[in-house]
């Protein structure tokens, strides 16, 4: 895979893929909300301010969270900066720059997408960026000043990336993000792909989930499916999801049927913000900025960070 420093001045490039007709960013209210401070950008826009701690207390708006295979860790993308959870807390591994979509494809390659820090010389939506010495720096692969994924999940060579650049668009690579296509599918606001099988995939839209079995070609609704705004399918095969008020959600069949198991209510305020699902049992929620984990299948949240 060949690649370019992200942070270097990009040439203008042709489009890889053909021009997508916008749709409505509010997927729904709590999305909206959420995404509001940390949206797809323009070159005008500022991009975020660099600060000098490394500390966990500069940490807010998490977009997204995901375990590094190489040493267990959970990996915390955010507004200021990719982090890592250590034994004393959350301490930044990467430059300051807004982390939207990210994925820890495997134990040598994370991928991301999102917007540059202050003085870094790149366009304000960074495309898909990967990184392989864990998130420490990054280089492009593809889309630079085009796409902006504010959800991405990666098995193999497929990544899946929902594009708020060009309305929630779901785009779908085969090739590990170097070249992409998007089937039409309805606009999302977060996805997860089956650990075991990188054809099938669950989004979540306004009106409920939806799922593909033929690798996003086309998609089915999840029939007296709650709605739900983010989602993760555990390597045992649970899927677990955030609904927009902070109810824990669970599915033992694939994403089929769905039970409400617990609520991430342990003293924090703000909006469900990212969720990674590790086993039937265990889960980490980020809501406000906090830093939430669960032991008992997302029956019970204690805080392991407070924002």
């Amino acid at each position: 895979m060949s690649r370019k420093k992200c942070f270097l001045t990009v040439a203008p490039r042709e489009k890889s893929v053909g021009q997508l007709a916008p749709r409505p960013l509010a997927i729904f209210a709590a999305s909206a909300l959420a995404l509001s401070a940390c949206g797809s950008v323009t070159e005008e826009d500022t991009p975020p301010t660099p600060l000098v701690s490394q500390e966990g207390e500069d940490l807010e708006h998490v977009h997204g969270l995901d375990v590094d295979p190489s040493d267990g860790s959970l990996m915390i993308a955010s507004h200021y900066g990719l982090f890592r959870l250590h034994g004393d807390g959350p301490q930044r591994v990467s430059e300051v720059q807004d982390f939207m979509g990210f994925a820890v494809a495997d134990e040598e390659l994370m991928l991301a997408s999102g917007h540059p820090g202050e003085g870094q010389n790149a366009p304000a939506n960074l495309g898909l960026i990967a990184s392989t010495d864990g998130g420490a720096t990054w280089e492009e692969v593809s889309l630079s000043g085009e796409a902006d994924f504010h959800a991405l999940d990666a098995l193999g060579d497929r990544v899946y990336g929902v594009d708020a650049a060009s309305g929630q668009e779901l785009m779908i690579s085969d090739d590990a993000g170097e070249t992409w296509h998007s089937p039409g599918a309805p606009a999302m606001a977060s996805l997860t792909i089956d650990p075991r099988d990188a054809d099938t995939v669950l989004g979540t839209t306004e009106s409920g989930p939806v799922i593909s079995a033929d690798g996003g070609k086309s998609f089915n609704p999840v029939a007296k499916a709650p709605i739900l705004q983010h989602v993760d399918w555990a390597a045992d095969g649970t899927v677990f999801a955030l609904d927009p008020d902070a109810g824990v959600h669970r599915s033992e069949d694939d994403g089929i049927t769905w039970e409400q198991v617990g609520e991430v209510d342990a003293g924090v305020e703000g909006h469900p913000e990212a969720l990674h699902a590790v086993d039937k049992d265990e889960m980490w929620a980020a809501v406000g900025g906090s830093l939430l984990h669960s032991t008992d299948g997302g029956e019970r949240f204690d805080v392991v960070h407070e924002s």
